[in-house]
């Protein structure tokens, strides 16, 4: 398994690869204690939910790429687009997903269609996340 580089600039190539989709874009990490709990409600949401794109974005270390692929493994999210930090100055990457985020974990940007962002700093169960998929997706 690959993690494509997630680097300056990324954030806006992701939505406008995704231009008219809903789109998820989850950053997460394996020293994020509930990262790590909510993978496996990820996984469900992309097999039971259609009409989206989810992308995950890992922002640990080259170091710790493998634990985060033996946890994508783990729980079944290897066919889902996976990204890591490609970049050292990962404050510049926090301010393109959202000005206000400073690196809280886990962090999921929102994208409607018509490039709408919504971001929510907290778990998957979050009423925003839950209200803003029961809106655009399918099941």
């Amino acid at each position: 398994m690959d993690f494509k580089p997630y680097g300056r600039g990324a954030f806006g190539q992701l939505t406008k690869a995704h231009a008219g989709r809903p789109l998820v874009v989850h950053f997460w990490s394996v020293t994020c204690p509930p990262c790590l709990v909510e993978l496996p409600q990820w996984a469900k949401i992309a097999a039971e939910k259609k009409g989206f794109d989810i992308v995950f974005v890992n922002t640990d270390g080259d170091d710790d790429r493998p634990r985060a692929e033996a946890r994508i493994e783990k729980v079944g999210l290897s066919r889902a687009d996976h990204y890591g930090f490609a970049d050292d100055f990962v404050e510049k990457l926090y301010f393109e997903a959202d000005s206000a985020w400073r690196g809280e974990l886990p962090f999921t940007a929102l994208v409607a269609p018509d490039g709408g962002v919504v971001t929510v700093t907290g778990a998957v169960d979050d009423p925003l996340i839950v209200e803003w998929l029961e809106k655009r997706v399918a099941k």
